[in-house]
């Protein structure tokens, strides 16, 4: 089943053969729980394998269509492939979902709210809501090991200007304090420069402050100790080195980016991709939700294989062997993204907002 759903998905490329391949309900029904169940349905609440199929209205019944229930008599939960995942409760059709993701992963910095309304035909409030639902879903939160990049960035506007602004004293004194957020950002490199060869996963953290203790709190769950650690001079990652099995930094104080292999590059690269999604696409993303829209990028970091290495000269005249890259067809990205579908909800605030439940899955 999981083999003839990805054959039917790397056929899409254009919106005409998208709109073709999710045509009605019961297809993209199917298409979904083989992404959600690639080994066989389970249940949501015990994890078990063992489930039947409730007869529908297709049979003269009066249960909906894909209504499962466990067959563990301890257990006997009857659910859909959207229980207590993001689309836990929906009242889209399911090809309007699949349709939306297909949209924000075909862009290659993401779609806003106000165009995915556009083209789906819904309100500007369901669209941001979809995307949220993608960016819970790609969430990933394993520990990065091999070659793991790290640096620092700010994101965020500048402060309002003053239309009376105070006179400046000497060094510091009155000039205006920035707005801006700090954020942690971890990329792992690809394993190898092979053609075909994943690349590394990259995620970002926002933090209260730049600190030891920040840095700290951040690195021990996002990255593996036995990783080699790469990173600038700053001082919170000088100390954190030693709880890692290698670390190497580069001084850029004295001028120095690149030596050998070891850079931050491929990090600082990451921060340049946020600050350019922001602006271009999104303009402003809330602190409180930033680490979603950074779990959203990272993922497009990741969705990219090898395609081979190419010289290029640089404006100084030197030649460099530079890695080029392929892009994963955006139908393709979809089993990814419902890959660990099951235990991650998403509810409505009091406020209108979104409230996330669980952040895991439950069962592997």
């Amino acid at each position: 089943m999981m083999g003839s759903v990805l054959e039917d998905l790397a056929a899409i490329r254009t919106v005409a053969e998208m709109a073709e391949a999710f045509r009605d309900a019961a297809r993209c029904r199917h298409m979904v729980e083989a992404m959600v169940w690639p080994r066989g349905r389970l249940c949501p609440v015990c994890g078990s394998r063992r489930s039947i199929a409730l007869a529908s209205r297709d049979m003269g019944r009066r249960s909906r269509p894909g209504l499962y229930q466990c067959s563990n008599q301890e257990c006997r939960f009857q659910f859909t492939v959207t229980t207590r995942t993001p689309l836990h409760g929906t009242k889209l059709p399911l090809r309007t979902w699949l349709t939306g993701l297909w949209f924000i992963l075909q862009s290659d910095k993401g779609i806003s709210s106000l165009r995915l309304a556009e083209a789906l035909g819904v309100s500007q409030p369901t669209a941001w809501r979809m995307g949220h639902v993608l960016r819970l879903l790609v969430t990933r939160d394993h520990p990065l090991d091999g070659t793991v990049e790290i640096d620092e960035f700010h994101f965020g506007g500048k402060p309002r200007g003053d239309p009376n602004p105070p006179k400046l004293g000497r060094g510091r004194k009155g000039q205006p304090r920035t707005t801006k957020t700090p954020a942690l950002a971890i990329v792992q490199r690809p394993a190898s420069r092979e053609p075909g060869t994943p690349a590394g996963e990259a995620r970002a953290s926002v933090v209260a402050d730049l600190s030891h203790d920040e840095a700290e709190r951040v690195l021990e769950t996002a990255v593996d100790p036995g990783a080699h650690l790469m990173s600038d001079e700053w001082k919170a990652f000088v100390a954190l080195g030693h709880a890692f099995h290698a670390h190497d930094t580069v001084r850029h104080s004295q001028r120095e980016y690149v030596r050998g292999s070891v850079h931050a590059n491929s990090a600082e690269g990451f921060n340049d991709r946020v600050r350019r999604t922001i602006a271009g696409v999104f303009h402003h993303i809330s602190p409180r939700h930033a680490d979603l829209y950074f779990g959203e990028i990272g993922f497009r970091w990741s969705q990219r294989t090898v395609a081979g290495q190419a010289p290029r000269r640089t404006r100084k005249g030197r030649t460099i062997i530079q890695t080029l890259w392929s892009r994963i067809p955006p139908a393709l990205q979809l089993p990814a993204v419902f890959r660990h579908a099951v235990g991650r909800q998403l509810r409505r605030s009091r406020n209108g907002g979104i409230a996330i439940v669980s952040t895991v899955a439950v069962f592997g």
